[in-house]
């Protein structure tokens, strides 16, 4: 199983993982996540219905995470260090129960090396869970500082692989199902952009765009990937059919409810369709199977 990353749009995710959780399906061999992606993974795997949605509506909702006065004034925009205390405090993850499920599978979390954007990826049950989280969630210019870990330097996984579908492909999986936050017709396309950027030169500004660039591109290859597969990989997408309510940041509360009530239902609905089929052979038409929400 892929997640895919999406700041609070991650509540769409929650409901899908959380009616599995619910129904007591978990497949899954290999579960890996970028940013929000890997956030929900955690709890997921941690066995805690409804826990990702708290996170996502109570922490990620606080200004003690994300206050935009804070980062106009040059501050840490996104308060990492703070959202995982959380995840230990008042909204614990039970990594007992967590590090025993991972027994019999593997999960990882997505990060982007911060000096040559390459993915890398650590395993929530081998490394150092919450640096490995806080890694893979620090999403450029909304967190000015990357996260040490491994004695490098690692900025949000979305840079590099918004999407680790390849990751779980050359990893040997040919069953993927794919959690998305976006439509499948999403298309990002500032290319214009890359004229700007020559005309800011070396500043802060420039970088910015090209790390949006660089996203957008790693963006279009994994789309690539995922509308011609290779022919040996059945491929199953779970993604709303149009763009959610929540945004990144800055969400109201109905509208997170509102995704992660659409979650939930798609995930019910996977379940009672092709999820039926899970440990029995089966080959979609086209190697490719999506479930709309």
């Amino acid at each position: 199983m892929v997640t895919e990353g999406g700041g609070q749009r991650g509540i769409f995710t929650a409901g899908v993982l959380d009616a599995f959780l619910e129904a007591d399906f978990n497949p899954f061999s290999l579960m890996v996540g970028t940013s929000a992606g890997s956030l929900n993974l955690a709890s997921f795997i941690c066995g805690q219905t409804k826990h990702a949605y708290r996170v996502i509506t109570e922490a990620t909702t606080d200004h003690d995470f994300f206050d935009i006065y804070r980062f106009l004034a040059g501050k840490e925009g996104l308060n990492l260090d703070w959202l995982l205390e959380q995840t230990q405090t008042r909204l614990p993850l039970d990594w007992k129960q967590g590090h025993e499920n991972m027994r019999s599978c593997t999960v990882l979390a997505c990060a982007s090396h911060a000096d040559n954007h390459q993915a890398a990826f650590f395993d929530l049950d081998n490394d150092d869970w919450h640096v490995a989280l806080k890694a893979s969630c620090a999403i450029p210019l909304l967190r000015r500082q990357p996260i040490l870990n491994k004695q490098q330097y690692w900025v949000d996984g979305g840079v590099g692989a918004p999407i680790p579908v390849q990751e779980a492909y050359e990893r040997g999986f040919r069953h993927i199902v794919v959690i998305r936050t976006v439509p499948i017709t999403a298309h990002f396309d500032h290319c214009w952009m890359s004229i700007i950027k020559k005309v800011l030169g070396k500043t802060k500004a420039a970088q910015v765009i090209a790390l949006l660039l660089e996203h957008e591109e790693n963006y279009r290859q994994t789309q690539e990937f995922l509308n011609n597969p290779p022919e040996d990989v059945t491929i199953y997408e779970i993604h709303p059919t149009k763009e959610l309510h929540s945004k990144l940041i800055g969400s109201t509360s109905d509208s997170l409810d509102h995704d992660y009530q659409l979650g939930h239902r798609s995930g019910r609905y996977f379940m009672a369709t092709v999820g039926r089929n899970f440990g029995v052979n089966h080959k979609p038409e086209n190697n490719k199977e999506k479930i709309c929400a």
